[in-house]
């Protein structure tokens, strides 16, 4: 499936077990504006969690982009 690449971006920050807020704020645009890229991503595949979504994406052959971002809440950090 053809996806833009802020979709990639989203589903990739999804994967990394980022919250729309701080994919919002990572990406410089609204928390609205991300559940929208979301909801439009759960049509397309016709799924409904997170987990379904990056499951199917995956499955499909995605490959997560390599992006700088503050380590997810409630994971530990591997950085000194």
């Amino acid at each position: 499936m053809n996806l833009s690449t802020r979709q990639i971006e989203i589903l990739s920050l999804i994967a990394k077990g980022h919250r729309d807020k701080e994919i919002a704020k990572h990406l410089g645009m609204s928390v609205r504006t991300v559940d929208s890229h979301l909801q439009r991503l759960y049509d397309r595949y016709g799924v409904r969690s997170r987990a379904a979504i990056v499951a199917k994406w995956l499955l499909e052959g995605g490959i997560p982009m390599s992006l700088e971002c503050a380590t997810p809440v409630g994971a530990v950090s591997a950085r000194p």
